[in-house]
């Protein structure tokens, strides 16, 4: 037993466990979470059935991750149930239970060559009588210190606990939308749902891929159809909707105007029930908004362009292209499209859409691809329609700047070039419940309360201990090095030996 309990009160397995989780936490960041099992045996042909094994797919739900904090948490309980029984008889019992024998040994003591008088020994408001005529006095200041460490592991305690609390109770969601579009929010106890059939639905995915004939397998089916089935039932009548009212980026600018990076990403979103506005505020990273039991941080940005303007001009008159110029039309033409979206004109009968656009073109390997959102490279890939819905040509937008021959970028009369496009942004949140968040914060303020108190206040115990020959020992000891007290203890010997020259000068007077 007693090997049991100085294994969860030492300092070494504290620090090994810290180090575990630390390692367990940068696993995390490194290997994608929650994504499909035959992903990881893609991604990590090797490992990969280790990966699901041992849960490190949803690592901060892992068997392993759990059981650190679980014994990180015992373990400064025991340490805190421990620590308070010294800490106790320092603060209210401590003279009651020394020893001649440790006075003795600490290392900043000294032998007075004077005996004192009962004015000297009257600065000591603690006494007791030892047998064999011993007398100790005891003077302490900064009492408030005992109780730093205390803090400290109470604090960190509640940090743990406050921790394990959101990792079983607590919920996580994703909200995404543009601006004008309305999200639903289900009930608490419906987000659980859909957390817990995602939970199942990955375990059983994980077992199915070794054992595709295990008989859990039907037990896990029925759970998630249920837990399923109740969260399409609360997504039908929400708690709230979430809606986004405007969605804006802000610049960091240099001295001639010019935009040089991103400052932050802004959602403004307003939270709506039965048609009326409940409450509005603007989300942005490390500036979450909080509505009801949940709160909303920015943890996504996209941008896309659906309304692309480009302008038409006729590339070239030739009587076998006649039919599909309209008579009369006059180029060139300002035309608008939306991204997958066909459209009709008056000047030509065929039917356009605008079926690809790329920001920031290029070609690699061989295929069409955009490497930004940025408009850094525009490009627009259009295609024609006949009357009978047959591809009648195809056709590349670019800048001016950019155009290249015409043979190159159109099979039609028309080229097209690019003009301007109109950004969307679409931004994503993530809502969350975290009923262990008030515990974590109280953890952290009485955890700081504690470092304040450990460190910046001066815990000092001043002995004083005549013994059976007369002769006076004093020693100081507390939680600073020895040798910090050295001053202190000249000081101490100087004030005793000055009471003393006082008293003898009033004898003789």
């Amino acid at each position: 037993m007693r090997t049991i309990l100085h294994l969860f009160v030492s300092l070494k397995t504290a620090v090994t466990i810290i180090c575990v989780l630390t390692v367990l936490s940068m696993l995390g960041t490194f290997v994608p979470q929650s994504l499909e099992a035959y992903q990881y045996l893609e991604r990590y042909p090797s490992i990969g059935h280790w990966i699901l094994a041992l849960g490190f797919d949803d690592m901060y739900h892992s068997l392993a991750f759990q059981a650190c904090l679980w014994f990180l948490s015992v373990s400064t309980l025991v340490c805190i149930l421990t620590r308070w029984k010294s800490t106790s008889r320092k603060l209210f019992s401590r003279l009651q239970f020394v020893t001649e024998k440790e006075i003795k040994a600490f290392e900043m003591g000294m032998i007075l060559p004077k005996l004192l008088t009962e004015t000297a020994l009257a600065r000591f408001p603690q006494k007791k009588e030892l047998p064999g005529s011993v007398v100790i006095a005891l003077r302490t200041s900064g009492k408030s210190s005992l109780l730093g460490g205390m803090f400290i592991h109470i604090g960190f305690l509640m940090i743990l606990a406050g921790g394990l609390l959101g990792l079983f109770y607590g919920v996580e969601m994703a909200v995404r939308g543009r601006v004008g579009e309305k999200v639903p929010v289900p009930e608490l106890s419906v987000v659980r749902a859909a957390r817990d059939a995602d939970r199942i639905s990955r375990t059983a995915r994980n077992i199915r891929h070794f054992s595709p004939d295990a008989p859990i397998l039907d037990k896990y089916r029925q759970e998630v159809e249920a837990l399923h089935k109740a969260y399409v039932d609360g997504l039908a009548s929400p708690a709230f909707y979430v809606e986004f009212n405007n969605l804006w980026v802000d610049n960091h600018l240099d001295e001639r105007g010019q935009v040089k990076g991103i400052k932050s990403w802004n959602s403004a979103i307003s939270f709506v029930a039965d048609g009326e506005t409940l409450a509005s505020g603007v989300t942005m990273v490390n500036q979450p908004v909080s509505f009801r039991d949940y709160s909303f941080f920015q943890a996504s940005w996209s941008k896309s362009y659906r309304r692309i303007v480009v302008r038409v001009d006729l590339l070239k008159d030739n009587p076998e292209w006649e039919s599909f110029v309209a008579a009369g039309a006059t180029f060139p033409i300002i035309v608008d499209f939306e991204i997958e979206k066909p459209r009709s004109f008056s000047w030509t009968p065929l039917q356009m859409v605008m079926q690809d656009f790329m920001p920031d073109f290029r070609i690699i390997d061989g295929r069409f691809i955009s490497v930004s959102q940025e408009l850094n490279n525009p490009a627009a890939r259009i295609v024609a329609y006949d009357h009978k819905g047959s591809v009648a040509g195809r056709a590349w937008a670019f800048p001016d700047d950019r155009v290249m021959s015409p043979s190159h970028v159109s099979n039609l009369p028309f080229i097209f070039t690019f003009v301007g496009a109109e950004p969307e942004f679409e931004s994503g949140l993530q809502m969350a419940y975290d009923p262990g968040k008030p515990m974590v914060w109280a953890g952290c303020l009485i955890f700081t309360l504690g470092l304040i108190m450990g460190f910046y206040i001066a815990y000092r115990e001043e002995w004083l201990m005549i013994m059976p020959n007369g002769r006076i020992l004093i020693a100081i000891t507390g939680n600073r090095p020895a040798e910090s007290f050295r001053q202190n203890l000249q000081a101490l010997a100087a004030e005793l030996n000055e009471e003393k020259n006082n008293d003898q000068e009033t004898i003789k007077a």
